[in-house]
């Protein structure tokens, strides 16, 4: 039988009307937000720390160096291959004002780029050159001096350390004679300065110990200017050098790049 309209209107009324909660309700009938969330990008983590984000460290001169190869320290100055660029860069517009020759003899190092290496690193290689113990060593790049008194008191009595112009000194026939073995830790102005100094002792033909970046081995400049099967390495585990009256610093990824000198073999580890 048909319902009367007043009727219908009472159950109508009369009805609850069902509760939709966020789960059972329809995706299409949900509330969205109406701006974007935005997420912290993803940092990779390591060890299980967060990893921190590289910062620049200012040397003082004006420019930025950017990393480091010492070992536990934060702030650190010296020649990463960012800043050899930087400092290539600063050479490059010193000699295009003032001429390219006048301005690299002028200026061997800069204030943050000479160190002394301490004692502990010279022991750690004399063994390896006693037969040069009664020979005469030249130290060519002059610092405070004390790195001629440590090569003394391990027993190289003949120890020539002076401070004089190196690129001048190679010139005298009669000094470079009278050397057989040139050891020192030349300074890293850029790789212009390196190869210079490379280059030149390379010409002379007498053995030579120098202390470089371990990237000289990776280098096509070593093996354009010099013989690969006269060319030795030692790799120590770290080097320490110092400031004058400071305390040491322990330096990674460098190596003693031996030319001529005929050890007992090609690839040593101290």
């Amino acid at each position: 039988s048909s319902s009367s309209p007043l009727l219908l209107a009472s159950r109508l009324v009369s009805t609850p009307t069902p509760f939709l909660s966020p789960l059972t309700c329809p995706a299409s009938s949900r509330r969205r937000p109406t701006t974007p969330v935005r997420h912290r990008p993803h940092m990779p983590r390591r060890n299980g720390k967060k990893r921190k984000r590289a910062r620049s460290i200012p040397d003082g001169s004006g420019s930025e160096r950017i990393g480091s190869h010492f070992v536990g320290r934060q702030q650190r100055e010296n020649s990463t291959a960012a800043t050899e660029k930087l400092e290539d860069r600063e050479h490059s517009r010193e000699e295009s004002k003032a001429g390219s020759k006048s301005v690299l003899k002028k200026r061997m190092t800069v204030i943050n780029d000479e160190w002394q290496t301490c004692f502990q690193s010279w022991e750690e290689i004399s063994r390896l050159f006693e037969t040069f113990k009664r020979k005469k060593i030249w130290m060519p790049f002059y610092y405070d001096g004390e790195c001629a008194k440590h090569l003394q008191h391990l027993g190289f009595k003949k120890v020539y350390h002076k401070k004089q112009d190196f690129f001048k000194r190679i010139t005298n026939q009669e000094f470079v004679d009278s050397i057989d073995l040139i050891w020192d830790n030349p300074p890293y102005t850029g790789a212009t300065l390196k190869e210079r100094i490379l280059r030149a002792l390379v010409d002379l033909g007498k053995p030579f110990v120098l202390l470089l970046p371990s990237s000289i081995l990776h280098s096509k400049l070593l093996s354009d200017i010099a013989d690969l099967n006269q060319v030795q390495c030692i790799v120590p585990r770290r080097v320490h050098v110092c400031k004058t009256g400071k305390s040491s610093v322990p330096f990674k990824y460098l190596v003693w790049l031996c030319y001529r000198t005929k050890l007992p073999r090609d690839l040593m580890f101290v």
